[in-house]
């Protein structure tokens, strides 16, 4: 019997590039969605799915991070104490933060790509399968694309990677698409992974995005790719599962079903999310909503 998945690696060592100038001094990850951050929606998710140990790579000066899912400050919560009840609750609501998952926090010290913060976290994955995501994108709806990892592995008992259908203009060349032999709907027995294939090159229409579930043998396939690296070369992560595919070890593709890919590592996309979100907002949705529809109306 497999053993259950319970950790998780986050990637948030990035500068924030395209979300400049705001990113100079905040991490990109804090940036709110209405009122919460982008890392704690997915941290909120992975939780939802079983995961119990956290490990999020940050780069150095990331403090801001380890101080949300920490300790509130003793004058915030003063504050907070004498409001009132409803004062009471969001100091009760800061307070569960830190309580979510078992966190660690390490800082990746080492050159770009998607393949080091996983080496960085190494020391406190084992030998224990994991999930590895991404701190500026996640899927929402009805079905948990985390729990829809974990329940494809448990069943195939191979690395998963979550992958959505992308037809779109330009997508071919922006995202990377998987082929091979099809399981089930929306389920691949990969025999490739393409970068950014383009439209006439393309394996499937089935990208992959967002993150995986892998067991821990993909360290040694990273350390593997790495040693083929000229210096300043990024440490792609794809790289180390095509390694594994062409060692013949198993990869499945998973469509996640039942949820909407979100995503706010750009400008666009981030208002994109802000807004579709604010609009479903238990607090502000409705007055949201009429807002938009008037804002709209009135720019006719």
């Amino acid at each position: 019997m497999s053993k259950p998945i319970t950790k998780a690696v986050i990637a948030a060592a990035g500068y924030g590039t395209r979300m400049l100038p705001i990113t100079k001094v905040i991490s990109k990850e804090i940036l709110p969605i209405v009122d919460k951050p982008i890392i704690q929606i997915i941290v909120e998710n992975l939780v939802q799915a079983g995961i119990e140990d956290i490990i999020i790579v940050t780069k150095v000066r990331k403090a801001e991070l380890v101080e949300y899912f920490g300790d509130v400050d003793e004058g915030l919560a003063q504050i907070l104490r004498n409001g009132g009840p409803e004062k009471a609750a969001i100091l009760e609501q800061l307070e569960s933060m830190r309580e979510l998952a078992n966190f660690a926090f390490v800082e990746q010290q080492r050159s770009v790509g998607t393949g080091y913060p996983v080496l960085d976290a190494a020391p406190y994955i084992g030998d224990e399968p994991f999930i590895y995501a991404f701190a500026d994108d996640f899927f929402l709806g009805e079905k948990n694309s985390y729990a829809q990892l974990i329940e494809t592995y448990e069943k195939y008992q191979a690395p998963v990677l979550a992958c959505e259908a992308r037809t779109g203009e330009g997508d071919y060349d922006k995202f990377g698409y998987v082929g091979g032999k099809q399981l089930m709907p929306g389920v691949l027995d990969v025999n490739e992974i393409i970068e950014k294939p383009g439209l006439a090159n393309k394996p499937s229409d089935l990208a992959s995005v967002n993150s995986f579930l892998v067991t821990p043998e993909v360290i040694g396939y990273l350390h593997k790719v790495r040693e083929t690296l000229s210096s300043g070369k990024e440490l792609y992560f794809n790289a180390a599962l095509g390694l594994m595919l062409n060692d013949g070890k198993r990869v499945i593709a998973k469509e996640i079903v039942g949820a909407k890919w979100y995503d706010t590592g750009n400008k666009l996309e981030y208002m994109m999310t802000s807004v579709a979100l604010a609009a479903r907002h238990p607090e502000i949705g409705e007055q949201f909503t009429q807002f938009l529809k008037q804002f709209v109306k009135e720019q006719k």
